[in-house]
């Protein structure tokens, strides 16, 4: 059968090379003219739209369904995943979205949402108060007490171009807060108790509210020096049977049925738990689950024909995976280590050891990308970004005009 994979992102490789090799015909759905996964051998045509305009792209994706009539569409970023769960009536009748109903994705995205829901489903999560006004946030900070973290209700703005940030003092509080006064949308911001421990990411899959599979991981290291950014490096844990019950009533309560990542902090010195964020979608590192037999992208297929009457309930998956086995994004760890490096943020000692790890991990773990059965997408990006960008010349690879649909290498 023939899935539009749609978005191209990290783990856009990852969704290609397993519904390839489950027998499914992969047309890539990208925004980018130079495309790197458009390289992989799992890929059998190319459509590119224009991701610029939102209306544009709606009206390029219609067109695109009613024209070749794919049975699923996997829509695997949460760009196109907000664009499109506003207008489910019009895209519904068209295909098989791979995706959780639009109702559940926008509750998942919203945090304050989520917060709200752990609460009252007993779920941990660290004191947080959305923006109101500056006095409100100001006597939040002090029953919260400093360190504090700022950051949107969801994934799709940042602050200060950053996933979080970390406020250290009242004095930057107030730089915030004055900032706050001019920002068109002040109401999406959180303000929210810094809490100290590690992020698992906890990979599940739903059916019908019960979960099916779960497979859980934890971050090393992400691409900001403080630890709020991307994570570029991290390990498989054994479930944690607390995080996992944690999980099941979050699906339980949205009758979720799909594949996500719920993200919780843990301090494994005092045990604390707090949750952070449940994403409903891929997640970046669905790499490494695929690698050890949790194959989430061919299960979340699975559960789209389910969900719409087409098939079984899926029997999910249950084996044992193996702890410690860790991943890398080495593209990721050495752009973040170039950028901090050229503009001074951190000393050379650190900026040194950062080096060796990017080395032993790169040397020692799955890389998120790269496939030597599959490397060209790998190889492209690497080229595109660091040998001809900085020179400003164009990488040479499938160029494609916007609409226009090419033939893969498969």
């Amino acid at each position: 059968m023939r899935v539009l994979v749609l978005g191209d992102y990290r783990q856009t490789v990852t969704v290609v090379r397993s519904l390839g090799r489950a027998g499914y015909s992969v047309t890539l759905g990208t925004d980018d003219a130079r495309s790197s996964t458009a390289l992989s051998r799992h890929v059998c045509r190319v459509w590119r739209y224009d991701g610029a305009c939102p209306a544009r792209f709606l009206d390029q994706l219609e067109a695109r369904l009613r024209a070749e009539q794919p049975e699923f569409v996997f829509t695997v970023g949460e760009t196109p995943l907000r664009r499109l769960i506003g207008e489910a009536a019009r895209f519904e009748p068209l295909a098989t979205f791979v995706n959780p109903d639009p109702a559940t994705i926008a509750r998942c995205f919203d945090k304050r949402v989520i917060y709200e829901l752990a609460e009252g489903l007993g779920i941990p999560a660290l004191p947080w108060r959305s923006f109101g006004d500056a006095e409100g946030w100001r006597r939040s900070a002090r029953e919260m007490g400093f360190p504090l973290v700022v950051k949107r209700k969801d994934s799709s703005s940042q602050v200060r171009n950053r996933k979080a940030l970390i406020l250290r003092s009242p004095e930057a509080l107030e730089a915030l807060l004055a900032e706050a006064a001019s920002d068109p949308d002040a109401a999406s911001l959180v303000l929210q108790k810094f809490g100290r421990g590690a992020r698992h990411n906890c990979h599940i899959a739903a059916a019908d509210g019960r979960l099916i599979a779960y497979f859980q991981q934890k971050v090393l290291r992400t691409d900001e020096p403080d630890g709020t950014g991307i994570g570029v490096a991290g390990v498989s844990v054994a479930p944690c049977a607390a995080l996992r019950e944690y999980c099941e009533r979050l699906t339980r309560s949205l009758a979720y049925t799909g594949i996500g990542c719920i993200q919780f902090l843990v301090d494994e010195r005092t045990g604390s738990v707090a949750l952070l964020e449940f994403n409903a979608r891929m997640d970046s590192t669905a790499a490494l689950p695929y690698r050890l037999g949790y194959d989430f992208p061919r299960l979340a297929v699975e559960l789209a024909a389910y969900a719409r009457g087409r098939g079984p309930c899926p029997a999910g998956l249950s084996q044992p995976y193996p702890a410690g086995r860790a991943y890398h994004w080495l593209y990721g760890d050495l752009h973040a280590w170039v950028d901090c490096a050229r503009r001074g943020r951190i000393g050379l000692p650190r900026l040194a050891a950062w080096g060796l790890h990017m080395l032993w991990a790169a040397s020692s773990s799955y890389h998120l990308t790269w496939e030597l059965r599959d490397p060209l997408p790998t190889l492209h990006a690497f080229w595109k970004k660091f040998a001809l960008t900085p020179a400003r010349r164009l990488p040479p690879g499938p160029k494609i005009r916007p609409g226009v649909v090419t033939a893969g290498r498969k």
